[in-house]
């Protein structure tokens, strides 16, 4: 299953800050919670509401109502930083059994509507269906895809397909938590 947060980060002086505690001390704390398989965290390509994005692979939504993720603050964020997050949303989603790792140099594609219109684009979608939590989207198609595909995704999808590149590599569960 993926656990997929998006979000946006309301003060741009604490921006760089947040966002070095998310990517490595947040990370750190999930991927020790067993039952989380990986992690990565996207920015989107273009300016909209929720740029941030973090894909989390979960075992099960057991995991998000688990005492060890409770424990460790799961579902917020460090409270110097807890005020600044909006355009919140959490949805947990089957489809896959593990997110896939975006390169650095590849974007990951991501639509919320329009299934059928994406059927016929030149990279297949992974639909995604909603599982738990917020609920904000009925489903969620994902896709890889070079920035040259991404640039004609954005063209010929009138607005359906946003375009995120990786702030990070995708990490995995450390090896001794399984």
């Amino acid at each position: 299953m993926l656990y997929m947060v998006d979000c946006a980060f309301s003060d741009s002086d604490r921006e760089a800050a947040w966002n070095a505690y998310y990517t490595r001390r947040k990370l750190d704390e999930v991927l020790a919670v067993p039952g989380f398989r990986t992690s990565q965290r996207f920015k989107s390509v273009n300016p909209i509401t929720a740029p941030y994005l973090a894909i989390h692979t979960v075992d099960s939504g057991d995991v998000l109502a688990s005492e060890a993720y409770r424990s460790l603050g799961g579902g917020s964020f460090d409270k110097d930083f807890q005020g600044c997050i909006t355009n919140w949303s959490r949805n947990l989603f089957s489809g896959l059994d593990q997110a896939p790792a975006i390169a650095e140099d590849e974007l990951l594609a991501v639509a919320d509507e329009g299934r059928e219109a994406l059927a016929q684009a030149e990279v297949p979608f992974s639909w995604l269906q909603i599982a738990g939590l917020d609920r904000s989207v009925q489903y969620r198609g994902i896709a890889c895809v070079t920035r040259t595909q991404g640039e004609r995704l954005a063209q010929t999808s009138n607005g359906i397909v946003r375009l995120y590149s990786p702030m990070m590599a995708q990490r995995v569960e450390p090896a001794n938590s399984r």
